[in-house]
């Protein structure tokens, strides 16, 4: 028996997400999730699959605790 097929006309669903850009010659990010991959553009809205947006937003709350992190202990 045959395996249904997947509609690829249903839209997947996306989310815009938003990369700082860290220098000027920053100007896309490497993303891969479950081997899947793709590059985004920094320093503007994107609108990405959700499961790379999950990946990105949880890249951007690790950075803004690193540099928490940093703050705290190097003001004593």
């Amino acid at each position: 028996m045959a395996k249904a097929i997947k509609n690829t006309s249903e839209k997947e669903k996306t989310r815009t997400v938003f990369i700082p850009r860290k220098n000027k010659n920053d100007t896309e990010r490497y993303v891969a999730v479950n081997g899947e991959n793709m590059l985004i553009q920094t320093g503007r809205n994107v609108e990405v699959p959700l499961r790379f947006a999950e990946v990105i937003e949880n890249s951007l709350r690790q950075d803004a605790a690193a540099e928490a992190f940093i703050e705290a202990y190097a003001n004593g």
